[in-house]
Order: C-alpha cells, then sequence, then structure tokens
C-alpha cells in the first residue's frame, strides 16, 4: 500500500487503482427499522444492481446497522479518484443515498456544498487494506469476463 498525495487530504487506504471508502454514522432515535425497510423494498435489489452499474467504479458496498441499530456504517471499494466518487453519488444516484441517509444524524442532504466535509469528517480509513487484484478496475474485470465469455463460447462451437 502506497500513499498517494490525495490521500494525504483524504482519508482511505489505497491497493493499486482501488481504494477502501468506510463511513460511520449515528442513526436518528427510533429509524433503524426504516433504515432496514428500505433494504426490504420489492425490487431493491435490482435497484441495487443498477445503481452500482450507474457508478461505474463501484467493486462492493454494504451498509451495517450495529450497537442496537443506533449507528450505521457504509462501506465500499471504488476505482479511481475519492472527490470522483462522491460527484457520482451526488449526480447518479442522489435519491437513493438521500432515502438511507436522511436516518443518520446532522445529514445535511446530498447536494449540500459541504457535503463531503461531512462525509470525510465520518470515514475512517481502515488500518489494513488488501484487494486480490489491486490493479484490476471494475472496468477490467467486466472486460475480462466478457472475453472469458467470449473465449468459452469459440471452444464450445468448437467441440
Amino acid at each position: 500500500m502506497t500513499m498517494n498525495a490525495d490521500q494525504q487530504s483524504r482519508p482511505g487506504l489505497k491497493s493499486g487503482r482501488t481504494s477502501e471508502f468506510t463511513l460511520f454514522f449515528k442513526v436518528k432515535p427510533g429509524h433503524g427499522q426504516q433504515i432496514r425497510e428500505i433494504f426490504q423494498q420489492p425490487g431493491y435489489e435490482e435497484r441495487r444492481k443498477e445503481m452500482g452499474a450507474r457508478i461505474g467504479t463501484l467493486h462492493d458496498a454494504r451498509w451495517v446497522l450495529f450497537d442496537d441499530d443506533t449507528r450505521l456504517m457504509f462501506a465500499t471499494n471504488f476505482d479511481g479518484d475519492w472527490d470522483a466518487y462522491i460527484d457520482d453519488f451526488a449526480s447518479l444516484i442522489p435519491e437513493s443515498f438521500d432515502a438511507v441517509m436522511q436516518h443518520a444524524e446532522d445529514y445535511p442532504g446530498i447536494h449540500d456544498p459541504n457535503i463531503k466535509d461531512y462525509v470525510a469528517a465520518h470515514q475512517v480509513t481502515a488500518a489494513s487494506y488488501l484487494r486480490a487484484i489491486p490493479d484490476a478496475t471494475v472496468k477490467d474485470l467486466k472486460k475480462a469476463l466478457r472475453v472469458q465469455e467470449a473465449f468459452q463460447r469459440l471452444l464450445d462451437e468448437a467441440s
């Protein structure tokens, strides 16, 4: 793991071309169930996949309620620049992020001019971060899967 200039101003570790991103929030009293209900809505799983595809640099994402639903963790791994990643949430999936985050204390809204400061204030840098294939971006991995699938089709057709 190496630090770059961007990491000096923004939290999070990098492994190759991918960064870790872990946020912790206090949940408004009594709002834990409302957060759970967002993730249990019919069709949410499909919308979640669409949101990840829209962002395009997102490797994975998880929301975790803990401490008796009084705290919320949002953790992801992403390719590229921290600021661009936050911009993607604001421009590509603002309603989805706001739907969950409205239940966090002091959340200003994704379009607030100080949203990046709010996010950075709630981000905790991992003590350690490892990616199995650190230089493979989401785009690289999707391309590799398409190539593998095409190659497999050729093999299947040849036999």
